[in-house]
């Protein structure tokens, strides 16, 4: 346990006991009870974070106790039930055992308790426990609302980070397949030109070396240019169909390409794909088969464009491969709504093939580039928790408002009953009749122990009577009449009369 917290606990149970204990001793209780108390409070205090709602009904219970003063701790102790509870219904269940709790022991302690007193003493709940037992519930709501928020926040920065991270290793890869595709296809033709000009070296050799050699520069430039400018960008470059088989068939390849089909107008997306389908294929002919007759096709279908290139075997290059062309060409195709096929043929040698749509579609998300928000409704989930707390805070206001009403409702009622059983009222004094027995007219007067003091300054009572005398009920017309006084004799009322002033 933290030394801050702790010494706060200790001040807290050492203050609320402290105020407890004065009160009670001030109230006249035994100092042994006090002691007893001191310790109870203390042990109310300790628990009340681990058992809010039986602490709460105990220290109800206690208020049994003849001159018992616990406001102070009842306030501490609703505090902590309302914060700690969760739920509005259990705290209301704890609310209303620790009220019958509490009504039932100024039962108990004030027999017979009328009325007015257990009126009183709800009053006196809704005052020192309902009232802070709600804030206390209002300022948990908030404090889980702003915990739930900065983790909602702090989970969007990682959100954040995870996208800005796949983002960042996608555009490595374009690059890698934009490198892979551009510079692969070149630097195999120059493999090939450096190989013929080794066994035959001729002047158109070594100027088809010469070009290649300029074209993988200025494409590796635009590359780098593009990444320098715009991540984003597509390297379009030169979708020359021809040319490409062109330079193919200058490195020594036998290759042809066919057309067919109504040729249409397609998005640069597509287009590309397909140059890139057509530059893979002839690239891994040449390094695979060399020698071997190598079949292009570019078919104009219904709705689609086929790109395809067929190879017969051929004899192999030296060295190994990854097999990367293919995955980047693969993923090219995909986004660009289109499928690719690849693998060998059945009489030998290898085909690939790319159907592509003639209008751009938006391909279905891969797994691995799916973002969080996209696997988890947290957006849905936020928004219930938050629209649940503003439940709960709407119910805890309305109780909080209902609750003033009440004791509102309930002082008034109880200062009504109040002057009922303490004053006497123009009209009853009206209707009781000099002459009625003397019990008659007790039963329409208050209780005699609520009657003003024969000591005050009252007129002297006739001869043989025994008097006694009430304040007025107040009106809301101004009345020259302060008090009432009867006189009984012989067990009738004898006399009765207006007071002006009772003292």
């Amino acid at each position: 346990m933290r030394p801050g917290f702790l010494a706060y606990e200790i001040g807290l149970a050492a203050a609320l006991s402290a105020a407890c204990a004065a009160l009670s001793a001030v109230a006249g209780m035994p100092a042994w009870l006090v002691a007893v108390l001191v310790v109870a409070d203390l042990a109310l205090v300790a628990l009340r974070r681990r058992f809010p709602a039986p602490v709460l009904i105990v220290a109800a219970v206690l208020t049994v106790i003849p001159d018992r003063s616990d406001f102070p701790l009842a306030v501490g102790l609703a505090y902590a039930a309302g914060y700690r509870i969760r739920g509005p219904w259990r705290l209301t269940a704890a609310l209303g055992a620790a009220l019958l709790a509490q009504v039932g022991g100024t039962a108990l302690r004030e027999r017979p308790a009328g009325p007015l007193t257990l009126l009183f003493a709800v009053g006196i709940f809704l005052v020192v426990t309902v009232f802070p037992a709600t804030l206390a519930q209002l300022s948990a709501q908030r404090r889980r609302i702003l915990t739930l928020m900065h983790e909602r926040t702090v989970f969007l920065g990682e959100q954040q980070r995870i996208i800005a991270e796949r983002a960042r290793t996608r555009e490595a890869n374009r690059i890698a397949r934009e490198m892979h595709d551009s510079l692969g296809h070149r630097l195999t033709l120059i493999s090939l030109y450096a190989g013929a000009l080794r066994s035959a070296p001729t002047a158109d050799t070594v100027k088809l070396l010469h070009a290649t050699s300029v074209s993988a520069m200025d494409e590796l430039r635009q590359i780098l240019a593009v990444l320098r400018a715009e991540p984003d960008a597509e390297n379009d470059g030169d979708h020359d169909m021809d040319q490409l088989v062109a330079e193919a068939q200058a490195a020594g390849a036998q290759i042809k390409l066919e057309r067919s089909g109504d040729a249409v107008e397609v998005p640069a997306m597509i287009e590309h794909a397909a140059y890139r389908t057509l530059q893979e294929g002839i690239t891994n002919a040449l390094r695979h088969a060399q020698g071997g007759e190598i079949r292009a096709a570019v078919r104009f279908e219904e709705g689609a464009l086929v790109v395809e290139v067929e190879n017969e075997p051929g004899r192999g290059q030296d060295g190994t491969t990854g097999g990367q062309g293919l995955y980047g060409l693969a993923e090219r195709v995909r986004l660009a709504g289109g499928v690719l096929y690849h693998g060998p043929r059945p009489g030998g040698g290898f085909r690939l093939a790319a159907t592509l749509p003639l209008t751009r579609v938006e391909p279905t998300p891969a797994d691995d580039q799916r973002t969080p928000s996209e696997d988890a409704g947290v957006d849905d989930e936020f928004g219930e928790d938050l629209r649940r707390a503003d439940r709960r805070r709407r119910i805890w206001t309305a109780t909080v408002t209902l609750s003033a009403l009440l004791v509102v409702a309930l002082c008034s009622g109880g200062l009504w009953i109040a002057m009922r059983q303490q004053t006497v009222s123009g009209a009853t004094f009206d209707r009781v009749r000099v002459g009625e027995t003397a019990d008659r007219v007790r039963k329409e007067l208050p209780d005699p122990d609520t009657a003003l003091d024969p000591g005050k300054t009252l007129p002297a009572p006739p001869p043989g009577g025994d008097c006694v005398a009430y304040r007025a009920a107040p009106t809301l017309k101004p009345a020259d009449v302060e008090g009432y006084r009867f006189c009984f004799g012989d067990g009738t009322l004898i006399s009765k009369e207006e007071l002006a002033d009772v003292g």
